[in-house]
């Protein structure tokens, strides 16, 4: 990644290279820590919440919700507990982890414990920022429900869902928080039973008018801080680093030293995570071959499986699964494309 990333912060923007490749900021002295014998990547271990963030069970929803049912009846609805079966990263979440069993080194994650730390995060800044009431209430929300139209196997497949139904996730959160779709009638119920004006938690999303300082679409933002460190673990699964908590603190903070050199290196990790994972050349195999599939077999697709789950895509094309687990996924994939693999 070349591409130039910045974040303002109340005296200007600090410009990292969003590649990792050390051309970051103002500046980036690092600490080290030294764990099991090996030097980890890490800042000062006091600002680190090393224990303090379960990447699978990431947000404390009765602390968080302090007595109101409104954000445990969302979780509660279909359509939030149907990201239980949409894991993080699409076809390539089945290539690096092809058969789970809960270990540190063979755990999949979902786009629910995503959305899931994605609130902590949201709450994190209602507490800094001493939001309260109702736009507490839309603020969380938005976080909780931000990925509520993904599809199954998500990027990976949505572009072909966008060819043939002309659905992508942006649309489709949309339609489902203003209850325009069969799978949104209970979110939007729940929003009005609160008096929660669904058109506002879009708005946030979206972010429209500068709402709430970036955080949410903004060049670091909430959603990015919680995907990058969930993404990391993949390649680093034992590795000391900040949690998405400490760098939205370092983001939310925007003052001290240390809260800059958390961001630089979070730019630098992010950098990573894209060339490394998302963008490697088994990432790119894993898209490609959920997409051949999906088109190959097109016909048998309708809009219900885009707002249905994993195992029912499967279901429809269990040949896909066997390959993306398969150890020869590359090659097999490889000998279905023409051009360079990057």
């Amino acid at each position: 990644m070349a591409r130039q990333e910045t974040w303002a912060d109340m005296n200007g923007v600090w410009a990292v290279d969003g590649g990792g490749s050390g051309s970051i900021g103002p500046s980036s002295s690092m600490g080290r820590l030294v764990e099991g014998g090996r030097h980890q990547d890490c800042l000062n271990l006091s600002s680190l919440s090393r224990c303090g963030y379960d990447f699978k069970a990431p947000a404390d929803i009765q602390t968080i919700a302090g007595g109101d049912d409104f954000l445990p009846n969302l979780i509660g609805t279909r359509a939030f507990q149907r990201l239980k079966d949409l894991r993080f990263l699409g076809g390539i979440d089945y290539c690096l982890v092809p058969r789970p069993n809960g270990s540190q080194l063979a755990t999949r994650y979902t786009r629910q414990q995503h959305s899931l730390g994605v609130l902590r995060l949201a709450h994190l800044y209602c507490e800094k920022r001493q939001v309260n009431g109702r736009e507490r209430q839309i603020i969380c929300a938005a976080a909780l429900l931000h990925d509520i139209g993904h599809p199954p196997l998500s990027h990976s497949m949505e572009p072909v869902f966008k060819d043939y139904l002309d659905l992508e996730h942006h649309k489709a959160t949309e339609d489902i928080i203003l209850g325009r779709v069969p799978l949104g009638k209970e979110v939007l119920d729940v929003l009005r039973s609160h008096n929660v004006d669904a058109e506002k938690v879009v708005s946030v999303i979206a972010e429209e008018n500068g709402a709430i300082e970036g955080f949410f679409h903004g060049p670091i933002n909430f959603d990015t801080m919680e995907g990058i460190c969930r993404s990391y673990r993949y390649l680093h699964p034992r590795r000391a680093i900040p949690s998405p908590e400490d760098i939205a603190m370092a983001a939310l903070n925007r003052k001290v030293e240390k809260d800059r050199e958390t961001v630089d290196q979070f730019w630098i990790r992010k950098g990573k995570v894209y060339s490394q994972l998302i963008g490697s050349k088994k990432g790119v195999l894993a898209d490609l071959a959920c997409q051949a599939h999906l088109r190959l077999h097109v016909k048998r697709i309708g809009i219900e499986d885009y707002f249905g789950t994993e195992r029912n895509i499967f279901r429809k094309l269990p040949s896909l699964r066997e390959l993306l687990a398969s150890p020869l996924m590359e090659q097999k994939v490889t000998k279905l494309v023409s051009g360079p693999i990057s």
